[in-house]
């Protein structure tokens, strides 16, 4: 019998683990014909992913597909998960598993984003933009950061095609940790910029720790501009 396993993060902040739940309910009303669907968590949450799988194997399931709610693929989706899935196959050898990637760089995503864009007032254009029809306005595309250089070198990708496909005169890409540049040093790169408008745009799927400091960046930056 088939049956998904969701896997997120997880989060100290519970408001996070709940969006997280919300978004997986709404991915499971869209495959009804599975009738088993659990959700489990990295860290920091329960149930785990070894958890998750024995709730599968429990009612019935004889074959698991693994779906990584994850942005981009860093050492969770290439360690961690994996290394869960081998000892869970140790454990039962008849039970088969399937494993998905990341979200990744997909056309979805840069479409996302643009959307956030238009609902802060960036004009809606078709197709690519050429050089007059931008706009003298930059966006700071603020990504969770990680030690693996492919997920850092995946959101300077996604940073380059939303310049593509945007009328903004400049994107630039900072972290929120474990690498560099950090928000400020991006920040203060975009000050130096001749631009009328920086437009800050979080790349995180829910919130948590790193979205609730972002948060209050985002107010000290507000209230520095107006005392400006």
């Amino acid at each position: 019998m088939q049956a998904i396993l969701y896997v997120g993060h997880g989060s100290r902040v519970q408001e996070g683990n709940e969006q997280l739940r919300a978004f997986v309910s709404k991915i499971q009303a869209r495959f009804p014909q599975i009738p088993i669907q659990e959700t489990a968590f990295i860290e920091l949450e329960q149930p785990t992913i070894q958890e998750g799988i024995e709730a599968c194997r429990k009612q019935g399931a004889t074959h698991i597909a693994v779906i990584p709610i994850l942005l981009l693929s860093a050492g969770h989706a290439k360690i961690d998960i994996p290394n869960e899935i081998k000892s869970a196959m140790e454990k039962h050898p008849t039970l088969i598993f399937t494993y998905s990637q990341p979200i990744g760089v997909e056309k979805i995503v840069i479409d996302i984003l643009k959307e956030r864009l238009l609902s802060v007032g960036v004009e809606h254009i078709t197709g690519r933009p050429d050089s007059e029809s931008r706009e003298n306005k930059a966006v700071l595309l603020i990504g969770r950061g990680s030690s693996d250089p492919d997920a850092n070198s995946d959101l300077m990708k996604i940073s380059r095609l939303l310049w593509e496909y945007t009328p903004i005169k400049r994107v630039e890409v900072s972290y929120l940790a474990a690498t560099e540049p950090t928000v400020d040093e991006g920040l203060e790169r975009l000050l130096k910029e001749p631009v009328e408008e920086i437009i800050m745009l979080p790349y995180l799927l829910f919130t948590g720790v790193l979205m609730k400091s972002l948060e209050k960046k985002l107010n000290q930056v507000q209230k520095t501009t107006e005392k400006n």
